[in-house]
């Protein structure tokens, strides 16, 4: 059959999470200027922003007119392609989700597949481990974003091609849409939070929850006591249902009104969002691409860490250990404290530099066993 696209890219893609926007942006963008996909496809819901504009949009549907349909999109897409590149994220966890990949490659070509830039696990069940096994035995390269998922590779299926390599974010760094604005006048302090599912069915404790709402407040109220500096709640997620929305509205409804915060709403262009993280003095985040993104716009990040990731993300670059902080032991004072320290003289350094993370980000597109080039000649920031 011949083979319409050189390329299907598969992720979560245009759910309104910046996270997810990233990662598009660097699968497309590597796609095209890495290994020499010129014609590509991009299955996603949603509208979307990115410079990489010759691709063909596969619009998934939220509210399907008939059970399977998405599937049945994805089937014919797949078919049409040379190969999928599933670009980056926490994909591998899910027995169904992941037996979808499996289907869509088979119906390409598995050995010319590539997993980037992904994470695997925590599985939801036995059988979605077996699945993967099944999935990194088939597909034609993948490489893994932290050093765990290596380790479940490894364990699982030992024999498949695996790489550690590094997340897809910092490939923002090569856009050409970059302004690189000198002598930024940062200002203010920014939080990015989200809810946390605490069981397989993507379920809030909502006693939890509330007692998070309280402690952000609290947290916001004694940050600008002590610094003065005004506060912004970064929506990092956009969805209508799903979205920052509903833990940012409640935390703000617990403050004294005396307090200055904004809500910075969702903006679906990753470059946008990474130059405006650029112009903070500080960023407290729960979401993963909050502090990565935070860190290639060069401003210092605490991490609150609820998940696995969050802590692997931390181990990648050298985080200072203050600036690791337990969701479930959300020490109050102490964030205070690293803060005002930071503002008052100067805050620590991560030890992995942006020019080693964009190398280390490059190197999920050094594929093993394919005749694809790597074009390395993108010299750093």
């Amino acid at each position: 059959m011949l083979k319409k696209y050189d390329a299907y890219l598969v992720g979560y893609y245009g759910m309104r999470n910046s996270g997810d926007d990233a990662l598009m942006y660097a699968t497309a963008w590597a796609a095209k200027h890495l290994i020499g996909c010129d014609n590509t496809k991009v299955g996603l819901y949603g509208d979307y922003t990115r410079e990489t504009k010759s691709d063909h949009k596969l619009a998934l549907k939220f509210n399907q007119q008939f059970p399977g349909q998405n599937r049945l999109l994805h089937y014919k897409t797949a078919l049409q392609s040379k190969r999928i590149i599933f670009g980056g994220g926490s994909v591998l966890h899910s027995e169904t989700d992941i037996n979808l990949k499996r289907q869509l490659m088979s119906l390409s070509s598995p050995k010319k597949s590539l997993a980037v830039g992904v994470g695997i696990g925590p599985f939801k069940s036995l059988a979605a481990e077996k699945s993967c096994a099944k999935f990194l035995n088939e597909c034609g390269y993948i490489g893994v974003r932290d050093n765990e998922s290596f380790e479940i590779a490894e364990c699982i299926a030992p024999r498949a091609n695996v790489q550690k390599t590094f997340d897809l974010a910092p490939l923002l760094l090569l856009s050409s849409k970059r302004e690189h604005p000198q002598n930024i006048a940062r200002k203010g302090i920014a939080l990015t939070l989200c809810s946390v599912a605490i069981n397989a069915m993507g379920n809030t404790d909502n006693i939890e929850e509330e007692k998070r709402f309280e402690q952000f407040a609290q947290l916001i109220t004694r940050l600008y006591q002590q610094t003065g500096e005004p506060i912004t709640l970064i929506e990092f997620n956009g969805h209508q249902l799903l979205g920052d929305w509903k833990i940012n509205n409640n935390i703000v409804a617990k403050l004294n009104k005396n307090i200055p915060i904004t809500i910075k709403r969702y903006d679906p262009n990753p470059i946008a969002l990474l130059e405006s993280l650029a112009s903070y003095k500080t960023i407290i985040s729960m979401r993963l691409h909050g502090s990565i993104l935070s860190y290639l716009a060069n401003t210092p990040v605490l991490s609150i860490n609820y998940h696995s990731k969050c802590k692997g993300w931390c181990d990648e670059i050298g985080m200072p250990k203050e600036y690791r902080i337990n969701l479930s032991d959300l020490n109050i004072e102490h964030i205070v404290n690293q803060i005002t320290q930071g503002l008052s003289s100067s805050f620590k350094q991560p030890t992995l530099s942006l020019e080693s993370a964009l190398k280390n980000s490059l190197s999920n597109w050094s594929i093993k066993n394919e005749t694809y080039k790597l074009y390395s000649n993108y010299s750093a920031i």
